[in-house]
């Protein structure tokens, strides 16, 4: 059997970690649009950079390394600030997962996903279009025809509502 070239190991690790680099990018971001440029600028920068890469590294923290630099510029020229402590925390989280199989992660997201399917009309639309529409709070309020005040207030009760779904499930300590 032939021994796999750069290309073909480099497809296999994106493969394997796209999903939590997707999701990386979507926590920094908080925003779909920017969170898939992240994403794919993410992929071209390590593909060009693939003999720099350390293969003692965790492949996983390398590419969020460079999606963390990436998301910076994104920021910077849209002059938007970062908070390195939030950061700090969602690549430790992230490490976390890089400790678990490919599988384990998706069951968690599948998990996740039922959660957020349990919850009643308002609080799903509302989580709805912030996760997934990357909306903010003064947009859905004005989509929904409420106040931001209540909007902020269904967003924090869905979020709770989630955990305490994902706690049940043995996910959240």
């Amino acid at each position: 059997m032939p021994t796999p070239n750069a290309k073909q190991v480099f497809e296999i690790l994106v493969r394997e970690h796209s999903d939590r680099l997707m999701a990386f990018a979507y926590a920094v971001c908080r925003d779909r649009s920017a969170a898939e440029d992240v994403f794919q600028e993410t992929l071209l920068r390590a593909w060009r950079g693939l003999d720099g890469y350390d293969s003692e590294r965790p492949f996983g923290a390398w590419l969020r390394g460079i999606a963390r630099n990436t998301a910076y510029e994104l920021f910077r020229k849209n002059l938007r600030t970062v908070d390195d402590a939030v950061l700090d925390v969602i690549a430790t989280e992230a490490d976390r997962f890089d400790g678990s199989a490919g599988t384990e992660f998706r069951e968690r997201m599948e998990i996740l996903e039922q959660c957020i399917a349990a919850l009643a009309g308002p609080y799903a639309e509302t989580i709805d279009l912030t996760y997934r529409g990357g909306f903010s709070v003064e947009r859905i309020a004005e989509q929904v025809s409420s106040t931001t005040e209540a909007v902020k207030k269904r967003l924090q009760r869905g979020r709770a509502m989630i955990a305490e779904c994902l706690a049940r499930k043995g996910l959240l300590t």
